[in-house]
C-alpha cells in the first residue's frame, strides 16, 4: 500500500494557519495573561476558584435571591477574609470595619461609589473618593445635622407620621370581622412614608406619595427596576466607567426626564434655584437653605438633596417593614411592645393626644421598642451586599494575616458582622427582642456598636442616622398605640428577597381601631 504523502502547504492554508495562531495569540495576551495576572495577586487570600478567577460568578449570583446569604456562606466556609471575585475580598468582623473606615487606615472610597454621581460634572459626599476632598465636603454637611436642623427635621418628621395616621384613618381601617376589611400592601406604604419624610426634610415639602397613596412619575418602579444594576456593579465596579461613557450614558436619569429619577433631580434643581431668588422670603429652615448658607455650592447641593432622598428612605423602609413582620410573627413581643406603649401614653403627664406626636427623647426611653429597632438591624442589616466596598491605599495592607496590594478592593459581610456568635449568643439566626435586655448594659453597648455598623462609622459615617432612628421610634409608638396590625395571609405574610437589599413585596396587612 502506498504511503500517504505529507500535504503540501498552499496560500490557504498557510493564510489559516497564520490567522488561528495570531488569534491564539491576542486571546493569550488579551484574555489569559491578565486573567492570570489577576488571578496571581490574590492567590494566597482563600476563597472559590472560579470566583478568583472571574466576576462573573457573583455577578450571576446578585441576579439571584439570597447573594446576601451567598457571601456569608462563602465566609462562614473560607474564614475572617474570603476572596469573592478577582479583585474584591470580603470580611465579617466588626473590627475590620471600624479599622478600615478610620482615618487612620487611609483607605478611600471603592469604585461602586462613582455610580452614585448623579452629574458627571458634580460630586456628592457619598460619591467623593478622594478622603480631602470628602473631609472638606463633610464639615460643611455637619451643622445642618444638629441643633435647630435637627430640631426642623423632628418637626418634619412628626407631620409625615400624622399623613400616614390619616393615610389609614382615610382608607385602610378594617371594622368588624365579617363587616369589611380593608387590606394595605406595606411594603410599598413603608417607602411611601420614608420617601416624603426624605423629601420633607429635605425641600420643606414631601413629593407626596402619601397623599397620592401611590408611585410618583414612576419614581418606585423604575428603583426597583434599577437596584439589581446596584448589585452587578458590586461585583463588576468596573462597569462605572462605561456606564458614564457614550453611549450607556445617555440612558442615565437626567433632569430632562418626565419619570423616575430626573423627575426628583428637576425638582432638587427648582428648590435650589427657588432659594437663590432675590425676592425668596421664606426663612424657613430646610436641609436646602442650611447647606448653601454653609457655604455649599448650588450645583453641589442639588447633588447631595438626590442622594440623601435616595438612599436615606430605602434603608429606613426596610427596617420599618422587616420588623412590623417580626412582631406579626412573634405574638409575644408584639404583645410586649404594645403594653409599652401602652404603659407610657397612660401616664398622667404622657396623655394621649391626636395632635401629638411622642418626642423623639421620650421615644428613647421605651426600651423594648429600641431592643425590637436594634434586634431587626441585626438579623436583616442595611449593606448586605458588596456595595460600599473601600480601596486599599497604594502602601497596601494587610487584614487577617493576607497582604492586600493597592487597588484591592475589601467589602464587608454585614450578616457575619451582626450574627457574631461569640457576642450575640449562640442563636443568632433568631429575631429575639430580649437578648438586648438580657445583656448587661456594657454588653448591650458592645452589641450595638457593631449593629449601627450598617450606618457606617468613622470617616464615612451616615449624617441621616438620628433622623432614621427618630422616624422608626415615633412611627411605631404612634401606630402601636392607635391600631392592632394583623397580616392578611398567615402562612406567607410577604415575598422577601435579599440583593443588595431586602426587598419585599405583596406584605399585606390590615389595621383595626383599639380601644
Amino acid at each position: 500500500m502506498e504511503a500517504l504523502k505529507p500535504l503540501e502547504p498552499t496560500p490557504t492554508t498557510t493564510a489559516i494557519s497564520i490567522t488561528f495562531a495570531a488569534a491564539l495569540l491576542l486571546f493569550t495576551i488579551g484574555f489569559i495573561l491578565p486573567t492570570f495576572r489577576q488571578w496571581y495577586r490574590l492567590r494566597h487570600v482563600p476563597g472559590p476558584f472560579l470566583n478568583s478567577i472571574t466576576s462573573l460568578v457573583y455577578a450571576r449570583r446578585t441576579l439571584k435571591d439570597g447573594s446576601a446569604q451567598y457571601v456569608y456562606d462563602l465566609c462562614k466556609k473560607y474564614g475572617p477574609l474570603v476572596r469573592v471575585t478577582p479583585n474584591i475580598v470580603v470580611f465579617s468582623d466588626a473590627q475590620t470595619f471600624r479599622y478600615v473606615c478610620s482615618p487612620k487606615a487611609n483607605y478611600t472610597k471603592g469604585l461602586w461609589f462613582e455610580f452614585s454621581r448623579w452629574d458627571l460634572e458634580r460630586w456628592s459626599c457619598i460619591a467623593m473618593r478622594d478622603n480631602e476632598s470628602r473631609k472638606e465636603r463633610k464639615r460643611r454637611l455637619i451643622p445642618a445635622w444638629s441643633g435647630p436642623g435637627l430640631a426642623m427635621m423632628e418637626e418634619r418628621v412628626d407631620a409625615r407620621v400624622r399623613e400616614f395616621v390619616g393615610l389609614v384613618e382615610r382608607k385602610y381601617v378594617s371594622t368588624a370581622p365579617g363587616e369589611g376589611v380593608k387590606p394595605m400592601e406595606f411594603g410599598h406604604r413603608a417607602q411611601f412614608f420614608t420617601l416624603d419624610v426624605a423629601t420633607g426634610v429635605t425641600f420643606g415639602k414631601p413629593f407626596g406619595f402619601m397623599e397620592r397613596d401611590g408611585d410618583v412619575n414612576r419614581y418606585l418602579e423604575i428603583t426597583e427596576v434599577m437596584l439589581p444594576m446596584f448589585g452587578i456593579l458590586g461585583a463588576l465596579p468596573q462597569l462605572v466607567y462605561a456606564m458614564h461613557a457614550w453611549p450607556l450614558n445617555k440612558l442615565m436619569p437626567g433632569a430632562g426626564d418626565k419619570v423616575g429619577f430626573g423627575v426628583l433631580m428637576k425638582f432638587a434643581e427648582d428648590e435650589v434655584q427657588k432659594r437663590l431668588q432675590p425676592g425668596d422670603k421664606n426663612s424657613e429652615l430646610d436641609l436646602i437653605r442650611a447647606y448653601l448658607k454653609n457655604g455649599i455650592e448650588p450645583e453641589d447641593v442639588v447633588q447631595e438633596c438626590i442622594t440623601l432622598v435616595v438612599a436615606g428612605s430605602e434603608t429606613t423602609s426596610v427596617v420599618l417593614r422587616m420588623a412590623l413582620l417580626a412582631l406579626l410573627t412573634t405574638p409575644e413581643a408584639y404583645r410586649k411592645l404594645q403594653a409599652e406603649v401602652d404603659a407610657y401614653y397612660n401616664k398622667a403627664n404622657h396623655k394621649r393626644d391626636d395632635s401629638d406626636v411622642i418626642s423623639y427623647a421620650d421615644a428613647k426611653e421605651l426600651k423594648y421598642l429600641w431592643a425590637v429597632i436594634r434586634e431587626t438591624m441585626r438579623v436583616w442589616p442595611n449593606g448586605a451586599g458588596l456595595s460600599f466596598s473601600k480601596q486599599v491605599p497604594d502602601t497596601g495592607d494587610t487584614i487577617h494575616g493576607y497582604y492586600l496590594p493597592k487597588g484591592t478592593e475589601i467589602a464587608q459581610c454585614m450578616l457575619g458582622v451582626t450574627r457574631d456568635k461569640a457576642l450575640f449568643g449562640p442563636d443568632v439566626e433568631i429575631w429575639r427582642p430580649e437578648r438586648w435586655l438580657e445583656a448587661t448594659p456594657e454588653r448591650a453597648d458592645e452589641m450595638w456598636a457593631a449593629v449601627e455598623l450598617g450606618f457606617s462609622t468613622g470617616k464615612y459615617i451616615c449624617l441621616g442616622k438620628q433622623v432614621a432612628l427618630m422616624e422608626l421610634g415615633k412611627w411605631f409608638t404612634e401606630i402601636f398605640g392607635d391600631y392592632d396590625i394583623a397580616p392578611v395571609n398567615n402562612v406567607s405574610p410577604l415575598k422577601l428577597v435579599d440583593g443588595v437589599t431586602w426587598l419585599s413585596s405583596n406584605f399585606w396587612i390590615r389595621f383595626t381601631r383599639r380601644n
